[in-house]
């Protein structure tokens, strides 16, 4: 596996999940990282250093990648991030040679990038049916490899959740664990939040960013402060989507992301208005606008009942991406590709 850097992202997160699953399953597994300072062995996974991926100057990430592929005899080398395909296409020969998009912005799409992946000996894959459409209309051949679920945890209580993040059982609360960035779009939350500043509707937003500080003074400006709390990174989200009452995905685009899936498995009605990487939730979970997401929220606060359905067809969906079904996925590819 090679990784451009490392991190808590979803990317990096599905890359040592899957990594660990194939170790246990017999696979002799080594997870070459971008900027990571110190190998070690974790889970029966080898993590080894490798030199910054910068955006123009990759061969010091390229000779350290050559040298291993070659002295560990790899039989498959498989990259994560598209950036990362051309260094892949350049390593042992006799390696089978994989790239998966775990994400691409429709609006920023890099043209010159994907022609040189068309003409490389590497075969491009998708985390999600969203990225794979962006990449086929600029005439790729992608594969579809779709993002597997991690084990579940012990779920939290909704006492223990309003201990750790100040709400109350009166409140009607989401849990938003995702950097603060652009694309993650925090900022169409305050539009949804507006259309329920007379509900007891609280959003839970969790992680770093840059723009973590802009949105708490929106949040202050905009007389939002009953509807938010923002807190540090939380490692262990999944345990505590169990004790929300809805999940809201308001990203720009995505490209399958795991705590959509992690919300689906905990049986949470949930709802988007992103138009790129959310096409594990059924149609009607859909909305165009966050105002239209707001009117949906409003329906299950009425009448919870009518939430039932759409939790169970989306736990049927989420069963489906369980690590147990998705290792078989990988050990086709690699060994039988």
């Amino acid at each position: 596996m090679v990784l451009p850097n490392d991190g808590t992202g979803g990317m990096q997160a599905q890359v040592r999940l899957i990594s660990e699953a194939l170790a246990r399953s017999g696979s002799q597994v080594s997870i070459l990282v971008g900027g990571r300072l110190s190998s070690e062995t974790v889970k029966g996974v080898t993590y080894i250093p490798a030199p910054p991926l910068l955006k123009w100057f990759g061969i010091p990430f390229l000779r350290t990648l050559r040298r291993y592929a070659r002295g560990l005899q790899v039989e498959v080398v498989h990259g994560h991030g598209l950036r990362t395909g051309p260094f892949v296409a350049l390593t042992r020969r006799r390696a089978k040679r994989f790239v998966t998009c775990h994400g691409i912005d429709p609006a920023a799409v890099p043209k010159g990038l994907l022609r040189l992946l068309r003409l490389l000996p590497v075969q491009v894959l998708a985390c999600g049916p969203g990225p794979q459409s962006v990449l086929q209309d600029f005439g790729l051949t992608v594969r579809l490899l779709e993002n597997a679920t991690p084990p579940e945890q012990t779920p939290k209580t909704r006492s223990e959740f309003n201990t750790r993040f100040g709400t109350t059982d009166d409140d009607f609360v989401a849990l938003w664990p995702a950097r603060f960035s652009a694309q993650k779009d925090h900022g169409s939350l305050l539009a949804f939040a507006q259309c329920l500043r007379d509900t007891n509707v609280v959003m839970v937003c969790c992680g770093d960013g840059p723009l973590r500080a802009q949105f708490e003074s929106r949040i202050t400006t905009l007389g939002l402060q009953r509807h938010f709390r923002t807190v540090e990174f939380v490692s262990d989200a999944a345990a505590w989507l169990p004790a929300t009452d809805f999940f809201v995905l308001p990203s720009k685009w995505e490209g399958q992301p795991l705590v959509l899936l992690e919300a689906m498995r905990a049986g949470i009605p949930a709802v988007t208005w992103t138009t790129v990487g959310a096409e594990l939730l059924p149609p009607y979970a859909h909305v165009a606008t966050p105002d239209d997401g707001a009117t949906r929220v409003r329906s299950w606060m009425n009448a919870p009942q009518t939430a039932n359905v759409e939790i169970e067809t989306q736990r049927t969906i989420a069963a489906g991406h369980e690590l147990s079904i998705a290792i078989p996925w990988y050990q086709s590819l690699y060994y039988s590709y």
